[in-house]
Order: structure tokens, then C-alpha cells, then sequence
């Protein structure tokens, strides 16, 4: 009697210590220990069940996933470009990282290395795909930045300790275009000229201060650039943007202008269709 009643007490042990280390496993999904945990919790019943067209003006910020050169790659050619972070599309939803936007070549053509006669690349996107959903759209560039520009977003503007600090959680970065986002925790105001607060940064993305979009006031996604970016960064002196009708074009007295993977662009909707 006393040996069965030892075994059943070592049994409940075993099984009350299993119980708890599955409790304690589940304890970050119940009770989460950090702000970004927290957030994602709450933002998991804010993603769109079925999408929809997305209202003008919001801004689509994407990278590019493979190198298109004018002169060498073909008109019509099909390429995708993924957005780089969360995507406010209404005043209660958004769209996770990873959207794929299809977009094709307009024009390519190469120049002979001079101003007189540049290259050419005009490229235009058409359409947004989502968790299996497709919508139809019309964009234009705001701004576009090389890989080089790109990869200066994440680095610390005090070197790679910032301060001491080693966690990149808590770095000051600094945008393309010159805007400050000042992280702690991953959270953190984005600071413009003047040291005025232009925006906000969290674990999902950077945002604009809320603008009017649709008739709502919205943070415009911004990725890894400034609130005030215009055109090309990173790119040869007298290369241009031009961007109207839903074609993007970039000219360049290079032979070949180039547009790499890896670069990023920053697309606003002005149609949906």
C-alpha cells in the first residue's frame, strides 16, 4: 500500500510539472512580456479578411527583387516588389510585411553614355497581391533609393554600440532623405529638421504623422525613408525620377540606367481599379 501510494504521489508530481511547464510556455501568448508582443497580439485581429482596393494616397513602401537595366532588359518583361513593413490601409486595418506588388517594363533603352542621349527605363505597376487576394492599382514613384542608400538606414548613427548600447532596438538611425528615428524598445518618435516630430516609429515600421487619406486620418507607411523624400538617392548626379500616369521612369547618361535588387522604392496610390 505504501509503495502504490509513493508511485501515485510521484506521478502526480510528474504530471503537475508538466502541466506548469506548459502553462509557462503559453504565458508570451497570454500575457505578453514586451510592447512589440503585446502590439502583435492586438494587430492580429486587425489584418483585412478580404481585400479591398486601396484608397489613393496611401503610400506602398517596396524592394525590388531583381535588377532591371535598360537596354538589356526586355519591354514587358514581369518582375514583383515586396513591401518592407506594415501598411495602414484604414483607420482600424493594415496590411502585414511581405505584399507582393506586379509590376513590368514600359521602356528600356540604352543610351550611348551622354546626356545627349541617355538610357531610359520606364517601369509601371499594376497590381497588389495579399494572403491570396488580388486588387488592381495605379501608383507613382515618390522617391527611390539604391541598396547602398538602403543598407545606411539600418545602421547606428553613433557607430554600431550607439552609445553603449548594443541592442539595435534601442539604436537612433537615420532615414534616407535625413529624418532621425529615435528607438527605444523599437518604439520612437522620427525626428525632422528642427528637431520637429514628423512621425513614429514601432517593431512593424516607420509612419508618418497622420495625414488625411480617403477622408480618414492615416499614418502613411515610409520604410526606410524620410517624410519629405523627392527622387533618386544614391544614384548617379544626373540621373532623374519622373513619375505621372502610373509610369516611373528613370533616365540616366549612363549606358545603362539600372534599377538593382535590393534597391527600394517608396509608391503612392493615386488609382485603384
Amino acid at each position: 500500500m505504501h509503495a502504490t501510494l509513493t508511485r501515485w504521489r510521484r506521478v502526480s508530481s510528474l504530471v503537475s510539472a508538466s502541466l506548469l511547464l506548459i502553462f509557462f510556455s503559453l504565458l508570451p501568448s497570454i500575457f505578453p512580456s514586451t510592447p512589440a508582443q503585446a502590439s502583435e497580439i492586438r494587430q492580429q485581429t486587425h489584418v483585412p479578411s478580404e481585400l479591398r482596393a486601396l484608397p489613393v494616397g496611401i503610400t506602398l513602401p517596396v524592394q525590388i527583387g531583381r535588377t532591371l537595366r535598360a537596354g538589356k532588359t526586355k519591354v514587358g518583361t514581369v518582375f514583383m516588389v515586396t513591401t518592407t513593413q506594415r501598411v495602414p490601409v484604414s483607420e482600424d486595418l493594415y496590411l502585414n510585411r511581405g505584399a507582393k506588388v506586379r509590376g513590368e517594363v514600359v521602356t528600356s533603352t540604352g543610351g550611348d553614355g551622354t546626356a545627349a542621349h541617355p538610357s531610359v527605363l520606364t517601369i509601371r505597376f499594376t497590381q497588389l497581391s495579399y494572403r491570396g487576394q488580388t486588387v488592381a492599382l495605379e501608383t507613382r514613384a515618390v522617391a527611390m533609393a539604391n541598396l547602398m542608400a538602403v543598407d545606411d538606414t539600418f545602421q547606428s548613427m553613433q557607430g554600431s554600440a550607439d552609445r553603449g548600447n548594443v541592442s539595435e532596438a534601442s539604436w537612433t538611425t537615420r532615414q534616407v532623405g535625413g529624418d532621425e528615428v529615435v528607438r527605444s524598445g523599437w518604439v520612437g518618435p522620427v525626428v525632422g529638421s528642427g528637431m520637429r516630430t514628423v512621425g513614429s516609429a514601432d517593431f512593424y515600421g516607420v509612419y508618418s504623422l497622420p495625414v488625411t487619406v480617403d477622408g480618414t486620418q492615416l499614418p502613411r507607411a515610409m520604410g526606410v525613408f524620410s517624410t519629405t523624400v523627392k527622387g533618386l538617392y544614391g544614384y548617379e548626379t544626373e540621373a532623374t525620377l519622373e513619375s505621372s500616369a502610373g509610369l516611373i521612369t528613370m533616365t540616366s547618361p549612363e549606358k545603362h540606367a539600372v534599377i538593382r535588387n535590393g534597391d527600394n522604392l517608396l509608391l503612392e496610390v493615386v488609382a485603384s481599379r
